[in-house]
Protein backbone atom coordinates (compact mmCIF):
# COMPACT_ATOMS: atom_id res chain seq x y z
CA UNK A 1 0.00 0.00 0.00
CA UNK A 2 1.37 3.42 -0.89
CA UNK A 3 1.96 5.68 2.06
CA UNK A 4 0.22 9.02 2.19
CA UNK A 5 2.31 12.14 2.63
CA UNK A 6 0.82 12.65 6.08
CA UNK A 7 2.27 9.40 7.41
CA UNK A 8 5.44 9.37 9.49
CA UNK A 9 8.24 8.02 7.34
CA UNK A 10 10.82 7.74 10.11
CA UNK A 11 11.78 4.30 11.39
CA UNK A 12 13.13 5.79 14.58
CA UNK A 13 11.26 4.01 17.40
CA UNK A 14 11.41 7.05 19.69
CA UNK A 15 9.89 9.32 17.05
CA UNK A 16 7.05 6.89 16.37
CA UNK A 17 6.31 6.16 20.02
CA UNK A 18 6.34 9.82 21.07
CA UNK A 19 3.85 10.56 18.31
CA UNK A 20 1.68 7.66 19.50
CA UNK A 21 1.75 8.99 23.06
CA UNK A 22 0.71 12.39 21.74
CA UNK A 23 -2.42 10.86 20.23
CA UNK A 24 -3.22 8.63 23.19
CA UNK A 25 -2.88 11.49 25.67
CA UNK A 26 -5.87 13.13 24.01
CA UNK A 27 -7.89 9.96 23.46
CA UNK A 28 -7.80 8.08 26.76
CA UNK A 29 -8.62 9.27 30.30
CA UNK A 30 -5.79 11.21 31.88
CA UNK A 31 -5.41 8.90 34.93
CA UNK A 32 -5.00 5.88 32.64
CA UNK A 33 -2.43 7.70 30.50
CA UNK A 34 -0.47 8.96 33.49
CA UNK A 35 -0.57 5.62 35.30
CA UNK A 36 0.15 3.20 32.47
CA UNK A 37 1.77 5.10 29.57
CA UNK A 38 3.54 8.26 30.70
CA UNK A 39 6.75 6.51 31.80
CA UNK A 40 7.03 4.20 28.77
CA UNK A 41 9.90 4.41 26.27
CA UNK A 42 10.51 2.96 22.83
CA UNK A 43 13.44 0.52 22.66
CA UNK A 44 13.73 -0.58 19.04
CA UNK A 45 11.98 -1.63 15.84
CA UNK A 46 12.77 -4.99 14.30
CA UNK A 47 10.77 -6.88 11.66
CA UNK A 48 7.79 -4.57 12.15
CA UNK A 49 7.80 -5.18 15.90
CA UNK A 50 8.01 -2.10 18.07
CA UNK A 51 9.44 -2.87 21.51
CA UNK A 52 8.37 -0.55 24.31
CA UNK A 53 9.58 -0.62 27.92
CA UNK A 54 7.87 0.42 31.13
CA UNK A 55 9.38 0.61 34.63
CA UNK A 56 6.21 -0.94 36.08
CA UNK A 57 5.34 -4.62 35.64
CA UNK A 58 1.81 -3.72 36.68
CA UNK A 59 1.65 -1.18 33.86
CA UNK A 60 2.97 -3.73 31.35
CA UNK A 61 0.15 -6.07 32.24
CA UNK A 62 -2.51 -3.37 32.00
CA UNK A 63 -1.20 -2.07 28.67
CA UNK A 64 -1.33 -5.57 27.19
CA UNK A 65 -4.84 -6.21 28.48
CA UNK A 66 -6.56 -2.85 28.10
CA UNK A 67 -4.71 -0.44 25.83
CA UNK A 68 -3.17 -2.52 23.07
CA UNK A 69 -6.05 -1.92 20.66
CA UNK A 70 -5.78 1.84 20.98
CA UNK A 71 -1.99 1.68 20.56
CA UNK A 72 -2.17 -0.36 17.35
CA UNK A 73 -4.85 1.93 15.95
CA UNK A 74 -2.73 5.02 16.66
CA UNK A 75 0.37 3.52 15.04
CA UNK A 76 -1.63 2.57 11.95
CA UNK A 77 -2.95 6.13 11.78
CA UNK A 78 0.58 7.56 12.00
CA UNK A 79 2.53 5.18 9.79
CA UNK A 80 -0.02 3.48 7.57
CA UNK A 81 1.45 0.15 8.68
CA UNK A 82 0.51 -2.59 11.11
CA UNK A 83 3.03 -3.09 13.90
CA UNK A 84 3.36 -5.81 16.48
CA UNK A 85 3.83 -4.28 19.93
CA UNK A 86 6.04 -5.90 22.56
CA UNK A 87 5.83 -4.49 26.09
CA UNK A 88 8.89 -5.16 28.25
CA UNK A 89 10.06 -4.33 31.76
CA UNK A 90 12.69 -1.61 31.95
CA UNK A 91 16.04 -3.01 33.07
CA UNK A 92 15.22 -6.64 32.37
CA UNK A 93 18.27 -8.20 30.72
CA UNK A 94 16.28 -10.37 28.36
CA UNK A 95 13.43 -7.89 27.91
CA UNK A 96 10.94 -10.45 29.13
CA UNK A 97 7.34 -9.51 29.69
CA UNK A 98 5.61 -9.39 33.05
CA UNK A 99 4.23 -12.93 33.04
CA UNK A 100 7.63 -14.60 32.55
CA UNK A 101 9.47 -12.91 35.41
CA UNK A 102 7.45 -12.95 38.65
CA UNK A 103 10.41 -12.35 40.95
CA UNK A 104 11.43 -9.31 38.96
CA UNK A 105 7.90 -7.95 39.27
CA UNK A 106 8.14 -7.79 43.05
CA UNK A 107 11.55 -6.14 43.01
CA UNK A 108 10.44 -3.42 40.63
CA UNK A 109 7.29 -2.20 42.35
CA UNK A 110 8.81 -0.24 45.24
CA UNK A 111 11.04 1.75 42.94
CA UNK A 112 8.15 2.47 40.60
CA UNK A 113 5.87 3.81 43.34
CA UNK A 114 8.50 6.03 44.95
CA UNK A 115 9.32 7.46 41.51
CA UNK A 116 5.86 9.05 41.49
CA UNK A 117 7.09 11.67 43.96
CA UNK A 118 7.67 15.15 42.55
CA UNK A 119 11.27 15.87 43.57
CA UNK A 120 10.73 19.61 43.07
CA UNK A 121 8.13 19.75 45.83
CA UNK A 122 10.22 19.87 49.01
CA UNK A 123 10.07 21.75 52.30
CA UNK A 124 12.62 24.19 50.90
CA UNK A 125 10.33 25.13 48.01
CA UNK A 126 7.21 25.32 50.17
CA UNK A 127 6.47 28.90 51.22
CA UNK A 128 5.47 29.02 54.87
CA UNK A 129 2.89 31.62 55.84
CA UNK A 130 0.12 32.17 58.35
CA UNK A 131 -2.41 30.09 56.42
CA UNK A 132 -0.30 26.91 56.29
CA UNK A 133 2.09 27.12 59.24
CA UNK A 134 0.34 24.43 61.29
CA UNK A 135 0.14 21.97 58.38
CA UNK A 136 3.78 22.55 57.46
CA UNK A 137 4.94 22.08 61.05
CA UNK A 138 3.02 18.80 61.35
CA UNK A 139 4.40 17.57 58.02
CA UNK A 140 7.95 18.44 59.06
CA UNK A 141 7.50 16.65 62.37
CA UNK A 142 6.28 13.53 60.59
CA UNK A 143 9.24 13.51 58.21
CA UNK A 144 11.64 13.89 61.14
CA UNK A 145 10.05 11.18 63.31
CA UNK A 146 7.96 8.89 61.09
CA UNK A 147 5.53 6.63 62.94
CA UNK A 148 6.26 8.16 66.32
CA UNK A 149 3.99 11.23 66.46
CA UNK A 150 1.09 12.51 64.39
CA UNK A 151 0.26 9.10 63.00
CA UNK A 152 -1.82 9.19 60.93
CA UNK A 153 -1.51 12.77 59.70
CA UNK A 154 -4.51 14.05 57.75
CA UNK A 155 -4.14 17.31 55.79
CA UNK A 156 -7.17 18.88 54.14
CA UNK A 157 -7.85 22.06 52.16
CA UNK A 158 -9.47 23.41 49.04
CA UNK A 159 -7.59 22.83 45.79
CA UNK A 160 -4.40 24.72 45.04
CA UNK A 161 -3.37 25.51 48.61
CA UNK A 162 -0.39 23.16 48.90
CA UNK A 163 -1.46 19.89 50.51
CA UNK A 164 -0.03 17.80 47.66
CA UNK A 165 3.19 19.81 47.88
CA UNK A 166 3.49 18.95 51.58
CA UNK A 167 2.76 15.29 50.86
CA UNK A 168 5.59 15.20 48.33
CA UNK A 169 7.87 17.09 50.70
CA UNK A 170 7.34 14.42 53.36
CA UNK A 171 8.01 11.64 50.87
CA UNK A 172 11.14 13.24 49.47
CA UNK A 173 12.63 13.84 52.91
CA UNK A 174 11.87 10.27 54.01
CA UNK A 175 13.43 8.90 50.82
CA UNK A 176 16.64 10.77 51.59
CA UNK A 177 16.72 8.85 54.87
CA UNK A 178 16.42 5.57 52.94
CA UNK A 179 12.86 4.86 54.06
CA UNK A 180 10.64 2.83 51.74
CA UNK A 181 7.97 5.30 50.65
CA UNK A 182 4.80 4.61 48.69
CA UNK A 183 3.15 7.75 47.34
CA UNK A 184 0.08 7.69 45.10
CA UNK A 185 -3.38 9.14 44.69
CA UNK A 186 -6.38 7.25 46.00
CA UNK A 187 -7.54 7.02 42.39
CA UNK A 188 -4.38 5.14 41.42
CA UNK A 189 -4.72 2.99 44.52
CA UNK A 190 -8.25 2.11 43.41
CA UNK A 191 -7.17 1.25 39.86
CA UNK A 192 -4.39 -1.04 41.09
CA UNK A 193 -6.59 -2.63 43.74
CA UNK A 194 -9.28 -3.50 41.18
CA UNK A 195 -6.67 -4.84 38.77
CA UNK A 196 -5.16 -6.99 41.54
CA UNK A 197 -8.57 -8.50 42.28
CA UNK A 198 -9.23 -9.21 38.61
CA UNK A 199 -5.83 -10.80 38.12
CA UNK A 200 -5.91 -12.88 41.31
CA UNK A 201 -3.01 -10.94 42.84
CA UNK A 202 -4.65 -9.38 45.87
CA UNK A 203 -2.24 -11.10 48.31
CA UNK A 204 0.74 -9.70 46.41
CA UNK A 205 -0.92 -6.28 46.31
CA UNK A 206 -1.52 -6.19 50.05
CA UNK A 207 1.94 -7.56 50.82
CA UNK A 208 3.56 -4.82 48.78
CA UNK A 209 1.74 -2.01 50.56
CA UNK A 210 2.23 -3.55 54.00
CA UNK A 211 6.01 -3.65 53.55
CA UNK A 212 6.61 0.07 53.29
CA UNK A 213 7.83 2.49 55.95
CA UNK A 214 5.49 5.29 54.94
CA UNK A 215 2.24 5.32 52.95
CA UNK A 216 1.25 8.68 51.46
CA UNK A 217 -2.23 8.86 49.89
CA UNK A 218 -3.43 11.96 48.03
CA UNK A 219 -7.10 12.97 47.56
CA UNK A 220 -8.69 10.32 49.76
CA UNK A 221 -12.18 11.60 48.86
CA UNK A 222 -11.97 9.69 45.56
CA UNK A 223 -12.67 6.38 47.30
CA UNK A 224 -15.72 7.78 49.10
CA UNK A 225 -18.08 6.03 46.68
CA UNK A 226 -16.03 2.83 46.44
CA UNK A 227 -16.82 0.59 49.44
CA UNK A 228 -14.74 -2.34 48.20
CA UNK A 229 -11.64 -0.15 47.80
CA UNK A 230 -12.25 1.32 51.25
CA UNK A 231 -12.26 -2.19 52.69
CA UNK A 232 -8.89 -2.98 51.10
CA UNK A 233 -7.47 0.37 52.19
CA UNK A 234 -8.66 -0.14 55.78
CA UNK A 235 -6.83 -3.45 56.20
CA UNK A 236 -3.59 -2.01 54.82
CA UNK A 237 -4.02 1.11 56.95
CA UNK A 238 -4.64 -0.98 60.07
CA UNK A 239 -1.60 -3.20 59.50
CA UNK A 240 0.74 -0.24 58.98
CA UNK A 241 -0.64 1.65 61.96
CA UNK A 242 -0.25 -1.33 64.28
CA UNK A 243 3.36 -1.68 63.16
CA UNK A 244 4.04 2.03 63.72
CA UNK A 245 4.56 2.81 60.05
CA UNK A 246 3.81 6.39 59.04
CA UNK A 247 0.55 7.18 57.22
CA UNK A 248 -0.21 10.58 55.68
CA UNK A 249 -3.48 11.27 53.87
CA UNK A 250 -4.83 14.39 52.15
CA UNK A 251 -8.36 15.36 51.23
CA UNK A 252 -10.57 18.25 50.19
CA UNK A 253 -12.66 18.29 53.39
CA UNK A 254 -12.42 17.28 57.06
CA UNK A 255 -12.42 13.51 57.45
CA UNK A 256 -15.90 13.43 58.99
CA UNK A 257 -17.35 15.16 55.94
CA UNK A 258 -15.99 12.67 53.40
CA UNK A 259 -18.08 9.62 52.54
CA UNK A 260 -15.71 7.19 54.23
CA UNK A 261 -16.62 4.21 56.37
CA UNK A 262 -16.83 5.12 60.05
CA UNK A 263 -13.87 2.96 61.03
CA UNK A 264 -11.61 4.73 58.50
CA UNK A 265 -12.81 8.10 59.77
CA UNK A 266 -12.11 6.86 63.29
CA UNK A 267 -8.56 5.87 62.38
CA UNK A 268 -7.91 9.24 60.73
CA UNK A 269 -9.26 11.16 63.71
CA UNK A 270 -7.04 9.08 65.99
CA UNK A 271 -3.99 10.94 64.73
CA UNK A 272 -3.87 14.64 63.95
CA UNK A 273 -6.00 16.55 61.46
CA UNK A 274 -4.77 19.91 60.13
CA UNK A 275 -6.04 22.23 57.44
CA UNK A 276 -4.55 24.78 55.08
CA UNK A 277 -6.61 27.95 54.82
CA UNK A 278 -7.02 30.45 52.02
CA UNK A 279 -4.09 32.88 52.06
CA UNK A 280 -4.76 36.31 53.55
CA UNK A 281 -3.17 39.52 52.29
CA UNK A 282 0.06 39.02 54.26
CA UNK A 283 0.37 35.44 53.01
CA UNK A 284 -0.27 36.46 49.41
CA UNK A 285 2.35 39.19 49.70
CA UNK A 286 4.92 36.70 51.00
CA UNK A 287 4.15 34.17 48.28
CA UNK A 288 4.24 36.73 45.48
CA UNK A 289 7.49 38.28 46.76
CA UNK A 290 9.11 34.85 46.77
CA UNK A 291 7.87 33.84 43.33
CA UNK A 292 8.44 37.20 41.63
CA UNK A 293 11.45 38.90 43.27
CA UNK A 294 11.98 40.98 40.12
CA UNK A 295 8.61 42.75 40.42
CA UNK A 296 8.42 45.99 42.42
CA UNK A 297 6.97 46.08 45.92
CA UNK A 298 4.21 48.50 44.91
CA UNK A 299 2.96 46.05 42.27
CA UNK A 300 3.21 43.08 44.66
CA UNK A 301 1.17 44.95 47.26
CA UNK A 302 -1.46 45.80 44.68
CA UNK A 303 -1.62 42.29 43.25
CA UNK A 304 -1.93 40.75 46.73
CA UNK A 305 -5.27 42.55 47.07
CA UNK A 306 -6.76 40.71 44.09
CA UNK A 307 -9.36 38.04 44.99
CA UNK A 308 -7.16 35.01 44.33
CA UNK A 309 -8.17 32.18 46.64
CA UNK A 310 -5.16 29.89 46.43
CA UNK A 311 -1.50 29.63 45.49
CA UNK A 312 -2.30 28.12 42.11
CA UNK A 313 -4.37 31.17 41.17
CA UNK A 314 -1.59 33.48 42.33
CA UNK A 315 0.91 31.64 40.13
CA UNK A 316 -1.52 31.77 37.21
CA UNK A 317 -1.94 35.52 37.65
CA UNK A 318 1.83 36.04 37.73
CA UNK A 319 2.31 33.98 34.59
CA UNK A 320 -0.44 35.93 32.86
CA UNK A 321 1.06 39.29 33.86
CA UNK A 322 4.54 38.28 32.67
CA UNK A 323 3.16 36.96 29.37
CA UNK A 324 1.13 40.13 28.84
CA UNK A 325 4.27 42.19 29.52
CA UNK A 326 6.22 40.22 26.91
CA UNK A 327 3.44 40.41 24.34
CA UNK A 328 3.08 44.17 24.68
CA UNK A 329 6.74 44.95 25.48
CA UNK A 330 5.53 46.82 28.55
CA UNK A 331 6.99 47.31 32.00
CA UNK A 332 5.10 45.51 34.76
CA UNK A 333 3.28 48.21 36.71
CA UNK A 334 -0.15 48.62 38.31
CA UNK A 335 -1.73 49.63 35.00
CA UNK A 336 -0.42 46.51 33.29
CA UNK A 337 -1.68 44.35 36.16
CA UNK A 338 -5.21 45.72 35.69
CA UNK A 339 -5.06 45.27 31.93
CA UNK A 340 -3.70 41.73 32.02
CA UNK A 341 -6.06 40.59 34.77
CA UNK A 342 -9.10 42.30 33.30
CA UNK A 343 -12.23 40.67 34.61
CA UNK A 344 -10.67 39.11 37.70
CA UNK A 345 -11.43 42.02 40.00
CA UNK A 346 -14.78 43.15 38.67
CA UNK A 347 -17.64 44.17 40.88
CA UNK A 348 -20.02 41.22 40.91
CA UNK A 349 -22.98 43.61 40.88
CA UNK A 350 -21.95 44.90 37.47
CA UNK A 351 -21.33 41.50 35.91
CA UNK A 352 -23.33 38.34 35.57
CA UNK A 353 -20.99 35.62 34.34
CA UNK A 354 -22.57 32.19 34.11
CA UNK A 355 -21.25 28.79 33.16
CA UNK A 356 -23.51 28.75 30.11
CA UNK A 357 -22.14 32.10 28.93
CA UNK A 358 -18.58 30.81 29.26
CA UNK A 359 -19.54 27.72 27.28
CA UNK A 360 -21.16 29.83 24.55
CA UNK A 361 -18.27 32.28 24.20
CA UNK A 362 -15.62 29.55 23.97
CA UNK A 363 -17.83 27.67 21.48
CA UNK A 364 -18.09 30.76 19.23
CA UNK A 365 -14.46 31.76 19.57
CA UNK A 366 -13.09 28.29 18.82
CA UNK A 367 -15.81 27.48 16.26
CA UNK A 368 -16.73 24.23 18.02
CA UNK A 369 -20.39 23.47 18.68
CA UNK A 370 -21.70 23.38 22.24
CA UNK A 371 -22.94 19.82 21.62
CA UNK A 372 -19.45 18.68 20.69
CA UNK A 373 -17.89 20.33 23.74
CA UNK A 374 -20.43 18.64 26.00
CA UNK A 375 -20.14 15.36 24.11
CA UNK A 376 -17.45 12.71 23.78
CA UNK A 377 -15.60 13.77 20.62
CA UNK A 378 -11.84 13.67 21.13
CA UNK A 379 -10.40 15.39 18.07
CA UNK A 380 -7.79 17.99 18.92
CA UNK A 381 -9.96 21.04 18.17
CA UNK A 382 -12.84 19.81 20.34
CA UNK A 383 -10.57 18.74 23.20
CA UNK A 384 -8.81 22.12 23.19
CA UNK A 385 -12.15 23.98 23.29
CA UNK A 386 -13.44 21.71 26.06
CA UNK A 387 -10.29 22.30 28.13
CA UNK A 388 -10.63 26.06 27.70
CA UNK A 389 -14.19 25.87 29.02
CA UNK A 390 -12.91 23.95 32.04
CA UNK A 391 -10.19 26.56 32.53
CA UNK A 392 -12.61 29.50 32.56
CA UNK A 393 -15.19 27.72 34.71
CA UNK A 394 -12.49 27.27 37.32
CA UNK A 395 -10.82 30.66 37.01
CA UNK A 396 -13.91 32.85 36.67
CA UNK A 397 -16.50 30.96 38.74
CA UNK A 398 -14.22 28.93 41.03
CA UNK A 399 -16.28 25.81 40.40
CA UNK A 400 -15.02 22.56 41.91
CA UNK A 401 -13.57 19.83 39.71
CA UNK A 402 -16.64 17.67 40.24
CA UNK A 403 -19.02 20.56 39.43
CA UNK A 404 -17.15 21.23 36.20
CA UNK A 405 -17.14 17.54 35.28
CA UNK A 406 -20.90 17.25 35.85
CA UNK A 407 -21.62 20.41 33.84
CA UNK A 408 -19.62 19.06 30.91
CA UNK A 409 -21.61 15.86 30.60
CA UNK A 410 -20.51 13.87 33.63
CA UNK A 411 -16.84 13.51 32.73
CA UNK A 412 -14.29 12.22 35.22
CA UNK A 413 -13.13 14.97 37.60
CA UNK A 414 -9.52 13.87 37.05
CA UNK A 415 -9.94 14.88 33.39
CA UNK A 416 -10.73 18.38 34.61
CA UNK A 417 -7.63 18.43 36.84
CA UNK A 418 -5.49 17.37 33.89
CA UNK A 419 -7.06 20.02 31.62
CA UNK A 420 -6.31 22.83 34.07
CA UNK A 421 -2.73 21.66 34.58
CA UNK A 422 -2.24 21.39 30.82
CA UNK A 423 -3.64 24.85 30.04
CA UNK A 424 -1.60 26.52 32.77
CA UNK A 425 1.54 24.75 31.59
CA UNK A 426 1.01 25.79 27.96
CA UNK A 427 0.22 29.39 28.97
CA UNK A 428 3.79 29.71 30.22
CA UNK A 429 5.25 29.24 26.75
CA UNK A 430 2.52 29.61 24.08
CA UNK A 431 1.81 33.26 23.27
CA UNK A 432 -1.06 32.32 20.96
CA UNK A 433 -2.90 30.63 23.80
CA UNK A 434 -2.23 33.64 26.01
CA UNK A 435 -3.86 35.85 23.38
CA UNK A 436 -6.81 33.46 23.09
CA UNK A 437 -7.48 33.48 26.83
CA UNK A 438 -7.22 37.28 26.95
CA UNK A 439 -9.71 37.67 24.08
CA UNK A 440 -12.15 35.10 25.45
CA UNK A 441 -12.10 36.66 28.91
CA UNK A 442 -12.77 40.09 27.38
CA UNK A 443 -15.73 38.67 25.44
CA UNK A 444 -17.14 37.00 28.54
CA UNK A 445 -17.06 40.16 30.62
CA UNK A 446 -17.84 42.73 27.95
CA UNK A 447 -20.94 40.89 26.78
CA UNK A 448 -22.15 40.29 30.32
CA UNK A 449 -21.78 43.83 31.62
CA UNK A 450 -25.00 45.19 33.04
CA UNK A 451 -25.82 48.70 31.88
CA UNK A 452 -26.40 51.11 34.75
Amino acid sequence: MTKKNSYISSRNPTVIWNAVLGILELEIPRPNFKTWLKSTKAINISDNTLTVSTPSPFAAEMINKRLMGSIRKSIKKLTGEKFNIKITIEGSENLKDVQTSPKYVKNQKIQTKSNLLNNKQTFDTFIECESNILARSAALKVSDSPGETYNPLYIYSDVGLGKTHLLNAIGNKLKLKQHKVIYLSSEKFTNEYIAAIRNGKIDEFQSYFRNCDALLIDDIQFIGTKPQTQEGFFHIFNHLHMNKKQIVVTGDDPANKIALKSRIQSRLSGGIEVDIQEPKYESKFAILSHKAPDIGTEVIEYLAKYPHKNVRELEGALNRIKAFSQLTSSVIDITLVDESLSGLKQNKENFSVTKNKILEEVSKYKNVSVDNILGTKKDRLTVNARQLVMFFLKKELNMTFIEIALFLGGKNHSTVIYALERIEKILKKDQNLVKDTIHIRELIYRKNKVKT
